[in-house]
């Protein structure tokens, strides 16, 4: 393994913080027309509620480890995603000077929820890892960087980088659960096993729910957030190219992934992306085009290679990229 978890659970006990170490009652240093207040406002409220769901899903894999150390390192993760949610929420009414609206949640997002913690709990602990991964680079890191370029807030960076400092620690476990998936079984041995595709009504809810939350909560507001997709091209180049690693090929949700890649850059799959990402644009004003920083050429894949070689151990990775995503800061 490439990640010491005696080592990682010392890094969550020393890395904690309080939401109270900051002065909630000062206002913001910048000026916000009422547009961007609106938008800064239910942006930080809907993230507030993404951390709750964040926390969720380390709970779910907390109460599926054996091994004790990993246990209480997901328990530390599902605390710091706690202090993150209320993180945002406190952001949310840091920004709210002038009390255009009153706020409430993404709808879809709330109907998207249950379902989706609900298919965490029964699916395989590789494929619920995936999702944590992929959602912590695209709502906990981009997401959140994006809005907090885009008010430039003395406060609220300093806010949130404490909340990406531990951000580096779940990916790191992020990362190393790949790779443990990929040497370990850990197929699900106990409990009713769910029902599949279409006739699993959290799989319809997500199928359901899920475009609209993602569209609303994130690929929209992205637009606008980080309109050179520079944030989003840069998950899409992270998450080609660790499932390229020889390390995680073992791993049941990689060669799906990988297999899907190759046929988006496939002659016929060329032309199926761009009429998808074509629609996406006209129908749901959703710009996917950061989808092609993940193609093998920009990546370093060379001709006739399968997988990346790569020696550098899950917490070098996580750093590394809050590093680049302090570099597109």
């Amino acid at each position: 393994m490439s990640l010491d978890p005696e080592k990682m659970l010392e890094r969550c006990k020393s890395g904690q913080w309080s939401v109270d170490d900051f002065d909630w009652h000062k206002k913001p240093e910048i000026q916000l027309s009422k547009e961007d207040e609106i938008r800064v406002v239910q942006l930080y409220l809907n993230m507030s509620y993404i951390e709750l769901l964040a926390g969720d899903l380390f709970k779910a894999l907390r109460d599926r480890m054996e091994d004790p150390t990993l246990k209480e390192i997901y328990n530390w993760c599902y605390i710091d995603e706690q202090r993150h949610s209320e993180a945002a929420f406190r952001l949310s009414k840091y920004f709210d000077q002038n009390n255009y609206q009153l706020y409430t949640p993404n709808i879809a997002m709330l109907k998207f929820f249950p379902h989706f913690s609900n298919a965490v709990r029964t699916l395989n602990p590789a494929i619920a890892n995936m999702f944590i991964l992929t959602g912590e680079l695209i709502l906990d890191i981009a997401l959140l960087r994006g809005l907090n370029n885009y008010v430039e807030d003395p406060q609220s960076r300093a806010v949130v980088e404490k909340i990406n400092s531990d951000e580096s620690r779940h990916l790191a476990m992020d990362f190393f659960m790949s790779e443990y998936c990929s040497e370990n079984n850990m197929s699900i041995k106990t409990g009713k096993k769910p029902l599949p595709g279409i006739l699993n009504p959290d799989l319809r809810g997500i199928a359901m729910w899920g475009p609209s939350f993602f569209n609303e909560v994130f690929f929209r507001p992205m637009n606008v957030l980080d309109p050179e997709n520079e944030q989003m091209e840069s998950v899409a180049r992270r998450l080609r190219r660790f499932n390229l690693r020889d390390e995680v090929q073992k791993n049941p949700t990689v060669k799906p992934f990988n297999t899907m890649a190759d046929f988006f850059e496939s002659t016929l799959g060329k032309g199926v992306g761009w009429m998808m990402r074509k629609s996406a644009k006209q129908f749901a004003d959703v710009d996917f085009d950061f989808i092609l920083a993940g193609h093998s050429k920009n990546i370093g894949l060379n001709k006739g290679e399968k997988t990346l070689k790569n020696t550098k151990g899950a917490t070098e990775l996580a750093e590394e990229i809050m590093q680049e995503e302090e570099a597109l800061a």
